[in-house]
């Protein structure tokens, strides 16, 4: 039986998100266990500068293809940089699977994306905190206006208390089936749809910059379409977490390179990404981006 073709896609606007990108591209090269097609993806039409000859030569070396989306002006109520990787996601990918990644991760293991991929589900890790909706009052709010009941079912969140708390995902990697789908609508479209309705029409507080993750459990409850609980090795952030030298994640989910110092996995593969794109290539993508690689600065 062939292994299913897997597309890995993120999201690349601005020279950060261009240093964050070139670590992600090498990484993801070095650790995949099988071969997939990687994408990054930036708005058609944006007032970030275009990506500079060096990312361009980075990623033709990882082997990644750069494709657009648009941005109608009229898809959110307020302008909603996080719902770009909603937008990338509708995109049209010849895969069998996808899987989305926030662009600020970095794979330091072994990597099989056909793992993460559950049967009729969409995998995903829980959050770490409940940062939005503690209380559950605006969850009532969110699910009372589609109808819906709220979940009796429970996730354990990753991080601090770790407790038990409604569906709630981080969307910094979410993998699932070109052919998963509720009635005639693919997971993108019910996401899509449910995080527009959420946006114009719910009248709930605290939105930004969540509006992704709350969708994701009421897009999926609306359809009857089930979630895949991942271990968060596989989404495993680090900031405002101390260190942890017992644990063995996969996909470091670092959100700012002021935290990565701490972490020798993503030290080590900084040093492979210099190997991965040589002496030369590596002398001009640390010209642009060095700045960003390596902060002067350290947190508290």
């Amino acid at each position: 039986m062939m292994a299913p073709g897997v597309a890995v896609y993120f999201v690349v606007e601005g020279r950060h998100l261009e240093a964050q990108a070139v670590l992600l591209a090498s990484s993801l090269r070095r650790h995949a266990v099988s071969e997939v097609d990687l994408i990054a993806y930036r708005p058609a039409v944006s007032d970030a500068p275009e990506l500079t000859a060096a990312t361009r030569a980075a990623f033709d070396r990882a082997g990644v293809r750069v494709e657009t989306f648009d941005v109608p002006p009229d898809t959110w109520k307020k302008p909603y940089p996080h719902g770009n990787k909603i937008l990338a996601s509708r995109a049209p990918r010849d895969a069998d699977a996808h899987v989305f990644l926030d662009t600020d991760m970095v794979a330091c293991a072994p990597l099989d994306f056909t793992e993460m991929l559950g049967s009729d589900a969409v995998s995903m890790v829980p959050d770490g905190t409940p940062n939005w909706g503690k209380d559950g009052d605006r969850w009532a709010r969110v699910y009372g206006h589609f109808g819906l009941d709220m979940p009796e079912d429970r996730v354990r969140l990753t991080r601090r208390k770790r407790i038990a708390f409604y569906p709630y995902f981080n969307a910094g990697m979410i993998a699932y089936w070109d052919s998963y789908a509720g009635g005639r609508q693919t997971f993108p479209e019910t996401w899509y749809e449910t995080a527009r309705e959420i946006d114009f029409n719910c009248r709930v507080g605290g939105k930004r910059p969540w509006l992704d993750q709350i969708a994701l459990p009421i897009a999926l409850r609306r359809h009857a379409l089930r979630y895949n609980v991942l271990e968060d090795r596989y989404n495993f952030s680090i900031s405002a977490r101390a260190f942890e030298p017992d644990a063995a994640p996969v996909l470091i989910h670092y959100h700012s390179f002021r935290y990565t110092a701490e972490w020798p996995q993503v030290v080590k593969e900084k040093i492979g990404m210099s190997e991965f794109y040589g002496v030369q290539l590596m002398s001009c993508l640390t010209a642009q981006f060095g700045a960003f690689w390596y902060p002067k600065t350290t947190p508290a």
